[in-house]
């Protein structure tokens, strides 16, 4: 039988455009000059949230309780190590606005440092999520929290700058010397989320953005146990745009917020992102989300916004908006727009004005703002969070005069990571990148389904690596995964053949569940406008190795069905050492397409990759999401005649 022509596939990598600095921010971070109302506006806000840190914290331990009640005495004993962390740099503002004296901050930061170092229940210098507040010991089920730790650390090493050449400085350094980073990379090349007692690591990584990246600065430029800088790097930056604003998306607005009450980004990138204007262009984002889905949500207005994650009316739930798949209910909480403050700081100001003048008697209280409120479900939090409380207070901070910045910045520890991870000065500006197109050849006969790829010419695959295609999680190394895909077609099928390089096949899942596994996926969109995820007009097939060395399963989840048994797909695959071939063809009827010569469609090939660890990997050619019309742009396929 004739060979099969290449598939050839024309796209571009660069996804990045170097721009001159931002001329509006001044040293302060803002371009918005507050009035004299604004700035004793935003004094209340401030000493409002710092009463919590000062009356809710432990008086021998330190530890700030993760929530207390707003409006009555409450019996919390549950402490948070992040608010704790927050509480430690609290002090610090504290004291420079003349709230408690130096020698008052002081105390509070050595009694904190002096029980997390010598009484504090810790593993590898790392502390747990969650403690009891009097005595430090692990809470519940709680895990080694790495993330956690870090937020505790970034408030210990701040209260160590101000309070430079005491004891407080060197119990902070202390503690941060005596983290092993390393140990928490578990054999990978990104940090672990987490550590059980009794489980182990946790299966999740910190491989994608989110306010994971003080921990990466913290771990690369660690004193005693850095980690390689290159971590960073492996870290996935997913890019998707809404309306005209494109971003590295991360649903809700605290994942970019958390780093940068310490971390001043301010006109520099990594060589990918400058992430103080992302930060700024998510919270624009995340306004403008808001305020068109206000039709359906009373709570929603211009001036009302701000989706992270908060207290509900159904317990703690992480609120977020689009790209990257929303989550809401009508629940805002004040701290989204006010934590913003130094991106948005006019939006931002308006914004709590808004909701402290429109619900003082439901949401204001002796901490300030209650943690979120519900118009439409008529519900409003009587309590208030640490986590929440603690990056309102020190945003305020860093808009009016960049204290948390001047302080975390300048030692040694942070400015070796910075370096190492690749920041340096200047902006860098998002771009769209272009869609690949693949033109795919037309065969004079059917091809034999039958595993074999003998039929195929393989000599010029398209190749999906992780360097160039991963869209999501870890992909450690070639053998780890990569895959090779080859197209053709003929008036009955599309037909598909990959080489799959995979070192471990996991299938465990069956039906809609096989996504969770090691798969192949491919994506079409009849007309090119977009994926709309779920609608039947479109198409996402996954064929799974299933039992190997013969076997295989397959799911087409937007229609419900398996496309095999429904005599819609017909697929093979082999077992190889280095992973699997697969070789598949799906009728046209499924897809929804009469083809022809110059008929074009979306498409994108996409392959998933799950390792025994529990960490997992997905190389895709192209997927941006667009988060306004809740679509998905794939690449465009080209059907080639003869």
């Amino acid at each position: 039988m004739k060979k099969i022509h290449k598939v050839s596939a024309i796209f571009c990598l660069s996804i990045f455009m170097v721009t001159a600095a931002p001329s509006g921010f001044s040293e302060r971070g803002q371009d918005y000059v507050p009035t004299e109302q604004d700035i004793q506006f935003l004094e209340m806000v401030q000493r409002k949230a710092f009463d919590f840190f000062l009356h809710e914290h432990h008086p021998e331990t330190g530890l700030v309780k993760d929530k207390a009640g707003n409006f009555e005495k409450d019996a919390q004993t549950i402490a948070s190590i992040a608010a704790t962390g927050f509480g430690l740099s609290a002090m610090v503002v504290g004291a420079e606005r003349g709230w408690i004296s130096r020698a008052e901050a002081q105390e509070y930061c050595l009694k904190t440092l002096r029980f997390f170092l010598n009484e504090m229940e810790s593993e590898q210098g790392f502390f747990y999520h969650f403690v009891d507040w009097s005595t430090g010991k692990r809470a519940k089920h709680t895990e080694l929290s790495s993330i956690d730790t870090a937020l505790f650390l970034a408030g210990a090493l701040t209260a160590g700058e101000y309070f430079k050449g005491t004891e407080v400085e060197r119990l902070a350094t202390q503690l941060y010397r005596r983290v092993n980073f390393h140990w928490m990379l578990n054999g990978g090349r990104t940090l672990s989320m987490g550590w059980h007692p009794r489980e182990g690591f946790l299966q999740h990584r910190w491989d994608q953005y989110n306010e994971s990246l003080i921990l990466y600065i913290l771990a690369i430029g660690s004193p005693t146990y850095r980690i390689p800088p290159k971590s960073w790097q492996r870290v996935t930056k997913r890019i998707g745009t809404y309306g005209p604003h494109v971003l590295v998306y991360s649903p809700p607005l605290f994942t970019h917020q958390y780093s940068e009450v310490w971390l001043d980004l301010r006109n520099k990138n990594d060589g990918l992102v400058d992430y103080f204007e992302n930060s700024k262009v998510a919270t624009l984002v995340n306004r403008e989300f808001c305020l068109d889905e206000s039709s359906r949500y009373k709570t929603y207005s211009e001036n009302v916004w701000g989706l992270t994650a908060s207290l509900s009316p159904y317990g703690y739930k992480a609120y977020g908006a689009e790209p990257g798949g929303a989550v809401h209910d009508g629940t805002i909480a004040p701290t989204a727009a006010g934590s913003s403050i130094v991106f948005t700081p006019e939006l931002s100001i308006k914004a709590l004005r808004a909701m402290h003048d429109n619900f003082k008697e439901k949401i204001w209280g002796k901490y300030g703002f209650s943690d979120a409120f519900n118009v439409d479900r008529k519900w409003y939090a009587r309590e208030v969070l640490g986590i929440d409380q603690g990056p309102l207070l020190l945003m305020i901070e860093n808009h009016r005069s960049g204290l948390l910045w001047k302080l975390f910045m300048k030692h040694p520890s942070v400015m070796r990571g910075m370096e190492l991870a690749g920041f340096r000065p200047g902006t860098l500006a998002l771009k769209v990148p272009e869609k690949p197109a693949l033109i795919i050849p037309k065969i004079q006969n059917p091809i034999q389904i039958d595993g074999s790829l003998e039929e195929w010419d393989l000599s010029k695959p398209l190749k999906l690596e992780a360097g160039k295609h991963l869209e999501l999680g870890e992909i450690s190394s070639f053998q780890d995964l990569t895959g090779r895909f080859f197209f053709t077609w003929d008036e009955d099928f599309f037909y598909a053949a990959a080489k799959i390089y995979d070192d471990s096949i996991i299938v465990k899942k069956k039906g809609d569940k096989i996504w969770q596994d090691d798969i192949v996926e491919l994506y079409f969109n009849p007309d090119g406008k977009g994926l709309a995820w779920g609608d039947s007009k479109d198409v996402q097939i996954g064929f799974s190795p299933g039992e190997l060395p013969e076997g295989g399963r397959s799911w087409a989840w937007f229609q419900g069905i398996d496309p095999v048994t429904e005599g819609l797909a017909d697929f093979r695959i082999k077992k190889q050492t280095w992973g699997y071939d697969l070789e598949a063809r799906i009728s046209w009827k499924l897809l929804r397409l009469t083809p022809a010569p110059g008929q074009t469609f979306g498409f994108s090939p996409a392959v998933h990759d799950l390792d025994q660890e529990g960490t997992e990997g997905k190389l895709h050619l192209f997927f941006l999401p667009d988060g306004k019309t809740k679509r998905n742009s794939l690449g465009q396929a080209v059907l080639e005649g003869r």
